[in-house]
């Protein structure tokens, strides 16, 4: 037997010869080549190709390779046309810098997006995130539309040259389709941070011994650490205590859901700087709940050594307010003028959290599995502009709390699934002298991108871990990239 090609696409093309395959440790199937032994579908008839499933089987009818068809060529005499689905976009949105007059003038912006959905009932839903320089509304939106319009099909290119006999169709792996789709911008640092505009005196006076400051956020997070602008006002040594209070008819209601005390040494008496201080476990809040920063001084007022913390007086955060509780009265009254806490709150992400997520924001996998144990917990931040891929990669390569790489492959069922890299101390084959990968026994493996994302040892007793392998099937040879990093 030979090697086959089946395509999704309920009317089979016959005469298609896999001509180089790749895999790699992070996805499994890489890249296909084929070519089109008979070419009487013409290039409208590849055309129609793009986006198809592919499976490709070895000669002994086991399936080795699986992704979908990316780009098709035709050759037409010495040049040639071609065909591809990288600069197709079905859904488009443009980000840009605003024109606007004003003090939003040169602040980054965003269109909405807009679909195709003609496009996307043949392809699935493309993202292309345009970034361009400063625009005004009017333009982004223009600029947006006319692309669209131009780039929800796939556009034939001529070839100059080309040195193929036959028509050839390039294919990728499942995963590559995670490129598909744009991770929205996240951040776990929340609160108020523009420019300092003002500040407020804390335990110079009974009238402002303690601070309030009211937030909101729109989805749950796991608080652990809190930042405020502070300095010191001469050579306070009492202690500062933050906590997160509960609401109560508008004001904090005393009853404390986590806190945390920074010593007057940790802060600075020459300018105000951010501090940070964190909790003793993570604080859950649930999403629209209402909670109050209090800021408190432990030790008795002082006109000549007390704290004083960074404040914005334009009101830059409509979803707070600022109060001073007035101990002589036992009160919290607003400041006068009324003004915002300069604050930063750092909530925990899971990491195993975020890959289900990004699998999800991507749309192309019908499952995801997580085998390696509990996730990390960290502050999480992206930025725009970056595809699901990339998200996805990035969480991959932190690894394990205990410091192990982790692995993903993509089975022909579209189910992406993470793991522990293999250890090195048993390889399951052999890298002989020949540069061909071995069996148990000695004899050069049938399969041998089975052996991509697992250990060889070699003769000379080294360990290496085989990264990808690249098969060229008109003689055989494959290429290999190895890691000999344990």
């Amino acid at each position: 037997m030979s090697w086959r090609v089946i395509l999704s696409d309920p009317t089979q093309v016959l005469g298609l010869k896999p001509l180089s395959l790749s895999w790699d440790a992070i996805g499994g199937p890489q890249q296909a080549l084929l070519s089109l032994q008979n070419d009487a579908i013409g290039f409208k008839g590849l055309q129609s190709l793009l986006g198809s499933g592919v499976e490709i089987y070895d000669p002994s009818d086991r399936l080795a390779w699986w992704g979908y068809v990316d780009q098709v060529s035709h050759p037409v005499g010495m040049t040639g046309l071609k065909s591809s689905l990288e600069s197709l976009a079905n859904r488009l949105a443009v980000r840009y810098r605003s024109l606007e007059p004003g003090k939003d003038f040169g602040a980054l912006a965003q269109t909405e997006w807009k679909d195709d959905a003609t496009s996307q009932a043949i392809y699935g839903v493309k993202e292309v995130l345009l970034e361009r320089g400063v625009l005004s509304e009017e333009q982004a939106l223009l600029l947006r539309d006319a692309s669209l319009k131009r780039m929800a099909q796939p556009v034939s290119k001529l070839l100059p040259s080309t040195e193929a006999t036959n028509s050839q169709l390039h294919c990728r792996g499942w995963f590559e389709r995670m490129r598909w789709r744009q991770w929205p911008v996240h951040t776990d640092i929340r609160g108020h941070a523009p420019s300092q505009q003002g500040y407020q005196a804390l335990g110079a006076s009974l009238t402002q011994q303690n601070l309030a400051q009211s937030f909101t956020f729109t989805d749950a997070v796991k608080v652990a650490s809190l930042s405020v602008r502070i300095r010191k006002i001469g050579d306070p040594q009492d202690p500062i205590r933050f906590q997160l209070q509960t609401d109560a008819l508008g004001q904090p209601s005393g009853t404390v859901r986590a806190e945390a005390v920074l010593t007057a040494s940790a802060i600075p008496a020459e300018s105000y700087s951010w501090v940070s201080v964190w909790f003793a476990a993570p604080c859950a809040i649930a999403a629209g709940e209402r909670l109050w920063l209090v800021v408190k001084r432990d030790g008795v007022v002082s006109s000549t050594a007390y704290f004083s913390l960074g404040l914005d007086e334009n009101l830059g955060f409509p979803g707070g307010k600022l109060l001073l509780l007035d101990a002589s009265l036992g009160q919290w009254k607003p400041r006068l003028p009324d003004a915002d806490l300069l604050f930063k709150l750092t909530a925990l992400s899971d990491s195993v959290e975020l890959m289900a997520q990004v699998v999800q924001t991507s749309g192309c996998f019908n499952d995801f599995s997580y085998e390696a144990g509990a996730g990390l917990s960290l502050p999480y931040v992206s930025e725009a502009g970056v595809d699901c891929q990339q998200a996805f990669l990035h969480l991959l390569r932190l690894g394990t709390p205990d410091l192990n790489s982790l692995q993903l492959e993509v089975n022909s069922k579209r189910r992406l699934r993470v793991y522990p890299q293999p250890a090195s101390g048993s390889p399951d084959f052999w890298l002989g002298q020949d540069g061909r990968i071995k069996n148990q026994v000695g004899k050069d493996h049938e399969s041998a991108w089975q052996a991509v994302g697992k250990w060889l040892s070699s003769e000379t007793g080294t360990a290496c871990f085989l990264e990808s392998l690249r098969l060229d099937l008109s003689d055989g040879s494959y290429r290999l990239r190895t890691n000999y990093v344990t």
